[in-house]
């Protein structure tokens, strides 16, 4: 049985794997805030129960074992952070840090109930899969916000996992009504990288590094 914080490491293995990232043990250790001492000796436990495995390159990656562990727990996190908005109306971006607390309490049989209540198929507010895929974009039809076209008809489909525990970001989108589902066009980018949007009746402009972190898909 995995503790919390083994469970927590495979969980942001996952995260960055599934945002295309190379994963070692440096990227681990500024993602988590934790020391890199503190991340080798957990890894080297992981890697003893068979969780994880390292290249000679030191590039982390995920057994079959650990990638169902971290993907059981990515689901729940996702799970917690959707009854947390739809059932108790919480705001989107509060709801990560909730659900950090909450997803290692989450039993099966609960897990259960909730894919029935919300569908097996179904997204967190933040428009993530309850269940992950790796990498997020080599399997769906869509693309960064920074990759877009101009002047055609767009849909927000997710924000990345890694920026959901920034509320600030997340409440600049909500507050242009910016969130997955929502309809856009990209109307230009300007000198610096700026990018203008108009979201429905609205006109918004966000930094490169902000759409960077959008993905969008063509309607």
């Amino acid at each position: 049985m995995a503790t919390i914080a083994s469970e927590n490491l495979l969980k942001a293995i996952l995260e960055l794997d599934e945002n295309g990232e190379t994963v070692i043990a440096a990227r681990l250790a500024e993602f988590l805030r934790i020391s890199s001492a503190a991340v080798s000796v957990a890894l080297k436990r992981l890697q003893k129960k068979g969780y994880v495995r390292i290249s000679s390159k030191h590039v982390i990656q995920l057994t079959p074992a650990g990638l169902r562990a971290a993907s059981d727990l990515v689901r729940r996190h996702r799970l917690v952070e959707r009854l947390l908005t739809d059932m108790l109306q919480m705001s989107w971006e509060k709801v990560h840090e909730e659900a950090e607390k909450l997803e290692h309490a989450i039993s099966p049989a609960l897990e259960e109930r909730l894919l029935a209540l919300f569908g097996e198929k179904g997204t967190c507010p933040h428009g993530n899969p309850f269940t992950p895929t790796l990498p997020f974009q080599r399997s769906q039809r869509c693309f960064q916000l920074t990759e877009a076209p101009e002047n055609k008809p767009l849909r927000v489909v997710r924000v990345a996992e890694l920026h959901e525990k920034e509320k600030d970001f997340l409440y600049s989108l909500a507050a242009v009504r910016l969130m997955p589902g929502s309809g856009l066009v990209l109307l230009r980018r300007t000198f610096d990288g700026t990018l203008e949007l108009r979201v429905g009746d609205r006109k918004a402009s966000f930094s490169s590094q902000s759409g960077s972190r959008i993905w969008v898909e063509p309607v």
